[in-house]
């Protein structure tokens, strides 16, 4: 039984909440535009580790909150 999670919408909102844009969260989080465009549309919606882990750098997010494992504290964003 496959689960879907909605790691793109979380990407998203968390950018919207610190009023990032996809290119600076590009940049922090050391992926492309086109990576970023992709996860937040829905059409990539299994990232790598990697990806992962500088995304939840990036938003001050853990990984486990991007793919909804928990609803931990967040730690604050890079800037």
């Amino acid at each position: 039984m496959e689960v879907y999670v909605d790691i793109g919408g979380r990407v998203r909102a968390r950018r919207r909440d610190l009023n990032m844009s996809q290119e600076a969260l590009a940049r922090r989080a050391g992926v492309t535009l086109n990576a970023i465009s992709l996860l937040e549309r829905g059409v990539s919606s299994d990232p790598h580790y990697s990806t992962l882990a500088g995304l939840a750098g990036a938003l001050g997010a853990s990984i486990a909150e991007l793919v909804g494992e928990t609803d931990a504290p967040k730690a604050p964003a890079l800037a």
